[in-house]
């Protein structure tokens, strides 16, 4: 779904600044958009708007002129064990299920296919603490897909990773996100750049300063990329 935000103005309690002043963004339906800044930038905070986290699960008190965000989208955060609730895989995928209302009956096969489309291969009793990074990664996903969310938002995936692992990774979410809107917080972006549509380029400040192709940006603002 697309998604848009005008003149969004945050500011924490305990900060002097705000994070965001008059702060404006859109997101189309289908589109992958990578988002990239300092540390500060407000880069997380933004995602965790976009998808209904904040206010919905963190009080932060914030006013947007509009507001058109998808509050059912599906997150991957950059540490995956943030995010399960049940102790094996099998456990946390029926769990999404069934928050979902989703019938026994037909379970099994949807964490089946859900697997198979993250190439994730383990003992479905396996427990989740027993996994390695990137299996917990693939697992996230799997947990995104099982959401059944049109919106999927990616909160530095591959920080918890090694070299050998990105790659995968990236691959493994290319072959599931074509018809969702994917937003991507990240600093390694050497395995990405090249399969977003575009790239927001946030400074310190809080503010959106290029939002422009890949190409475009390595071109003209390699500096600021830099």
């Amino acid at each position: 779904m697309a998604i848009e935000i005008e003149n969004l103005r945050l500011k924490f309690p305990e900060a002097v600044e705000r994070q965001f002043s008059n702060l404006n963004i859109k997101i189309n339906t289908g589109e992958k958009v990578l988002m990239l800044g300092p540390s500060g930038s407000g880069k997380s905070t933004l995602l965790n708007i976009l998808g209904g986290n904040i206010p919905r699960s963190m009080d932060i008190p914030f006013k947007a002129d509009v507001l058109d965000v998808d509050t059912g989208a599906a997150y991957v955060f950059q540490d995956p064990d943030s995010q399960f609730t049940m102790p094996t895989v099998v456990e946390e995928l029926a769990f999404i299920l069934e928050n979902r209302c989703v019938p026994r009956r037909d379970m099994d096969q949807l964490i089946q296919d859900a697997l198979l489309k993250v190439g994730l291969k383990t003992d479905l009793k396996m427990p989740i603490n027993n996994l390695s990074g990137g299996m917990k990664q693939r697992l996230a996903i799997a947990s995104a897909l099982l959401q059944g969310s049109r919106t999927l938002l990616l909160d530095e995936p591959t920080s918890m990773l090694d070299e050998a692992s990105v790659g995968g990774l990236w691959q493994t979410l290319e072959n599931v996100w074509e018809d969702k809107t994917v937003v991507i917080v990240e600093h390694r972006v050497n395995e990405i750049w090249d399969k977003v549509d575009r790239v927001i380029l946030m400074n310190g400040e809080g503010e959106l300063i290029i939002d422009d192709s890949p190409s475009v940006i390595m071109e003209d603002h390699i500096e600021l990329l830099n």
